[in-house]
């Protein structure tokens, strides 16, 4: 007769690390805000099935193996919890599997990444210091661990095997539920996670683990060919769309220099407010009156954040989900705004301070046509209290750099210091905040960050006045993605005439010009999206694009339109018109999200957003298919004669 009393002497290690594994799990939650959870015991569940399924195997081995099994276990499942909780705290969400790809950019984050491991990190590795110490307490103490024996072993097994098989149906999160899991398990594993709408709402109910575990697989079993019928599909959509014309400010500003400049987490929330009676961006406010400010203009990101910004601005093609172009798809034919203006005369160049490589950038930039790069090696850094080069120095030898550029010219610059964590040294956080401020830390130190971004910004247009290029260029001032922050809500400028989902989004575009803004000034509030900037600035500069985009020219469209969708998925979230504005359910269902008519805005019955949403959607996939296939070069050679 097998005594019940072995088992659990031979289990009082993965008991105990089962039961640490549950607490980790909880404070995960806890500490993403994902609590209170209405389905806390299904969690709790969940969350001890897969811990059995984890340190339950143990008991097959011997005492050294039970131990040396234990602390892989252990290790692995720590650095999935220390990942996931960094890359929350850095991001406010996920990671997902495709961010595996990009752990070469973790060397050039290190030193935000430090400011993120707090205390709590040791929460996510009480698993291996348990091990440790029972480890030495063994030895110490000439402890033995019960072996079990072979029927022992049998019997354990089979448990596992039912376990494991209870997991798979009920609790492991995929599309495909049921019993269907069973009988076509190939479709259950390839679907894991691969449309989650919401990837918060798994985690709170699965566990950040199991979530992370389910999205490695269900990634790498996906596989994303295009077929020759994506490439009809392709062509079908773009002979659908209006030929590209000329607007009526073409060539406005022929012959011009333009200059790109790339603001980190700037959203459009900070322009023209005050705090403590003290404008936050008062260059930025004055730059808006004298330029054209696009104060309805939106950013478009996948996982890539700052890089998608780059890749859409200069490319007017949809960012990827659950992929980064810079990255996966480097070595494709783009014919991207610096190759346009390159065909057109001008000379290229690329200014950030980041490493070379960060994002792929040394691969990719030649691509994109940029003729040459200049990065953090490039500039010197006068402050080290920085995580960065910070935007002071690099925008004021930038400045420097590009009075030697040959003329026409574009240029790319890119800012750094209002990145995340948002932490300057204190003699450059200038702000004062009411004793009653009721804003969090988070949201001073990103208020503190892009008030000294402004500033620097204000010294870099004074410079390139000084070195004679501002009254010859076209300059385009734009966020790259939003702060995450919450700030538009916390400073109280959200709206209720466009989905709460899209204030993160909503960046600010200045567009200066000496010969346009003497015509042509003041807020604009036409709706408008990063694919839209490549069109408008290419027709000011009298150039015809030749090659495909999803954008257009905000100064002439009579459709101007901008579509969201989360990025590691492919459901449609938002779509915001002058008009219209469509916002996906939950589920991301279309007959289950709403329609609104603007201004107002009043529901409007679901099916009147149908033709723009089923005409965005082939977009959004024309364009996935477009990058993924790299076709570019064979759309262009079926429309040679």
């Amino acid at each position: 007769m097998v005594s019940f009393s072995r088992y659990l002497r031979a289990a009082w290690l993965p008991l105990v690390l089962i039961f640490l594994f549950v607490i980790q799990n909880l404070l995960f939650d806890s500490w993403a805000h994902l609590f209170p959870d209405p389905n806390l015991l299904f969690l709790i569940v969940e969350v001890v099935t897969l811990g059995i399924l984890f340190f339950g195997p143990a008991v097959l081995f011997g005492a050294r193996g039970r131990y040396v099994y234990l602390l892989i276990v252990s290790a692995i499942i720590s650095l999935i919890l220390i990942s996931q909780y960094v890359y929350f705290s850095y991001f406010g969400g996920f990671m997902q599997a495709s961010a595996l790809e990009y752990s070469g950019q973790v060397a050039a984050e290190w030193g935000t990444i430090v400011t993120l491991l707090t205390p709590r990190i040791v929460v996510f590795l009480l698993g291996i210091i348990f091990l440790l110490v029972a480890i030495v307490l063994s030895r110490k103490h000439s402890y033995r661990e019960v072996v079990l024996n072979r029927k022992e072993r049998a019997i354990a097994s089979g448990i596992f095997i039912v376990v494991l098989l209870l997991w798979y149906v009920f609790l492991l999160p995929s599309d495909v539920s049921g019993w269907r899991k069973l009988t076509e398990p190939e479709l259950a594993l390839h679907d894991l996670d691969s449309f989650t709408f919401a990837p918060d709402q798994i985690v709170q109910s699965v566990g950040i683990v199991n979530y992370s575990i389910s999205n490695i697989v269900g990634t790498f079993l996906r596989a994303v060919p295009v077929t020759p019928d994506d490439g009809q599909f392709v062509e079908n959509v773009l002979s659908a769309k209006p030929t590209l014309t000329t607007g009526r400010y073409f060539g406005s500003a022929r012959g011009e220099n333009l200059i790109y400049i790339q603001v980190e987490s700037l959203e459009s929330a900070v322009i023209g407010q005050k705090i403590g009676g003290e404008d936050i961006t008062p260059n930025l406010n004055a730059l808006a009156k004298q330029g054209l400010y696009f104060n309805n203009y939106y950013t478009q990101i996948g996982p890539g954040n700052t890089a998608d910004a780059e890749f859409v601005t200069l490319n007017s093609l949809y960012p990827l989900t659950n992929t980064v172009a810079f990255i996966d798809f480097a070595n494709n034919t783009y014919n991207a705004l610096p190759a346009l203006l390159v065909k057109n005369g001008y000379h290229t160049y690329a200014l950030h301070g980041d490493v070379a490589d960060f994002w792929n950038r040394e691969n990719i930039y030649p691509a994109l046509g940029y003729e040459e790069q200049l990065s953090a090696n490039d500039f010197v850094a006068h402050e080290a209290g920085f995580p960065t080069l910070d935007d002071d120095d690099f925008l004021s030898e930038a400045a420097q750099k590009m009075a030697g550029f040959q003329q026409p010219f574009m240029t790319t610059v890119i800012t750094l210091s209002s990145h995340t964590p948002f932490l300057i040294p204190a003699q450059y956080q200038t702000l004062q905040f009411p004793a009653d401020s009721t804003l969090s830390d988070q949201q001073k130190n990103y208020l503190q960050s892009i008030h000294y971004t402004d500033a620097a910004l204000g010294a870099f247009i004074a410079d390139l006045k000084a070195e004679g290029l501002y009254n010859n260029s076209v300059i385009a001032i734009f966020g790259d993605h939003g702060s995450s922050t919450g700030i538009s809500s916390a400073i109280g400028t959200t709206t209720n005439t466009v989905p709460a989902a899209l204030d993160n989004s909503n960046v600010p575009l200045i567009l200066l010009s000496q010969k346009l803004n003497t015509t042509l000034r003041g807020a604009i509030s036409t709706p408008g999206s990063h694919l839209d900037l490549y069109p408008t600035v290419a027709d000011l500069l009298g150039i015809k694009p030749t090659g495909i985009m999803f954008g257009q020219d905000l100064l002439s469209t009579k459709t101007p339109v901008i579509t969201h969708r989360d990025p590691y998925s492919a459901i449609i979230t938002e779509i915001l018109t002058p008009t219209v504005v469509y916002q996906a359910a939950q589920d991301g269902v279309f007959t289950e999200g709403t329609c609104l008519k603007l201004p107002g805005p009043t529901s409007l019955p679901i099916d009147d957003c149908q033709s723009l949403y089923d005409q965005q959607s082939d977009d959004i996939e024309a364009s996935d298919f477009i990058v993924r296939g790299n076709l570019i070069p064979v759309l262009s050679a079926n429309k040679s004669p």
